[in-house]
């Protein structure tokens, strides 16, 4: 801790003395960002400053984002201290651009992040992944649900909105993302669903398949944001990890956690189920960032089984669409 204290003063005494003696002290933020990123997919970019910096605004879409700075050591220097933040970024399924731009600065963690001007820019290509059609057949009552029921599925999607709206400034993951449950993929993101012969949009989550009462474990550590019965998602549970990124477990025969309750990554969080809009046993697993529902699946650990996909695997409703 002493080590760490005394090199932040060094650092803060190099830019004094720089300053006095009329030397450029700033040399620059680094960004580091893919070439290129997915319609549908979440992209990891870092910041760098070898200069103290509270917090960097990523500047995405028309959106700024900020992330706290942490202070590390560059491999295999010595003595070169650096600030830096990582954060997960959306591209997402209906963007029309083809290529967007990144930006990044340095800035004081005060809730004024739409003010900075970027230090550092670099500009990604846009592409579309191949995103097949599934037909299924589910009780009609999900495809074209009772007027009784239209005011509870309102109430559903505000609920959920509220729970995403949620702040939680500190960063909580990590990657890859521990997966949920060991079994294969049965149905991807961003597949063109039609149910009962009727058109319904895409499926905007992970199927991954699992014998009902089987353990659920989260992702990464948090909070669970939403525990609760929905009419299409059945029993969930939401888990904010911080900085704009969500998981979000379907289907679940019942929940192991309270709302507001802190989680560990692997914690059993509930157990697999077939509530809701479904044709049998599985997972559906969301993943939302910055607002935007993403394939989880390139961010996942290993798989333990391998993925299998089916035009008639099992079907999920998610309210994170």
């Amino acid at each position: 801790m002493k080590s760490l204290f005394a090199r932040i003063m060094c650092r803060l005494a190099l830019c004094v003395i720089c300053l006095m003696l009329g030397v450029p002290a700033l040399a620059g933020v680094r960004l580091e960002a893919p070439a290129r990123a997915a319609r549908g997919d979440a992209f990891f970019a870092l910041a760098v400053s070898d200069q103290p910096a509270e917090c960097f605004v990523f500047l995405w879409r028309g959106k700024a984002f900020a992330a706290r700075a942490e202070l590390a050591d560059e491999a295999g220097g010595q003595n070169s201290a650096l600030w830096r933040a990582a954060i997960l970024l959306p591209v997402p399924l209906d963007e029309k651009a083809g290529s967007l731009e990144l930006g990044v600065a340095a800035a004081a963690f005060d809730g004024k992040a739409d003010k900075v001007a970027p230090q550092a820019l670099t500009r990604l290509e846009v592409y579309d992944k191949a995103r097949p059609v599934q037909k299924l057949t589910v009780d009609k009552k999900y495809v074209n649900p009772p007027a009784s029921q239209q005011e509870r599925i309102r109430k559903d999607r505000e609920k959920v909105r509220q729970a995403l709206a949620r702040p939680l400034p500190e960063r909580c993951w990590t990657l890859p993302l521990a997966r949920p449950v060991p079994g294969g993929v049965s149905s991807l993101f961003g597949m063109k669903r039609v149910f009962n012969g009727q058109p319904r949009g895409v499926h905007r989550g992970l199927d991954l398949r699992g014998a009902s009462g089987a353990p659920v474990q989260a992702c990464a550590d948090g909070q669970a944001a939403l525990v609760d019965n929905l009419y299409f998602s059945g029993n969930v549970v939401y888990i904010n990890h911080g900085e704009g990124v969500f998981s979000a477990y379907l289907h679940l025969s019942e929940a192991r956690v309270e709302p507001g309750e802190r989680v560990r990554r692997g914690q059993v969080i509930g157990l697999v189920g077939a509530t809701g809009r479904v044709t049998g046993p599985h997972l559906h697993l969301s993943l939302i960032v910055q607002g935007h529902a993403v394939d989880p699946q390139p961010l996942l650990a290993a798989e333990c089984a391998p993925a299998a996909v089916s035009a008639t695997s099992v079907h999920t409703g998610s309210q994170a669409q």
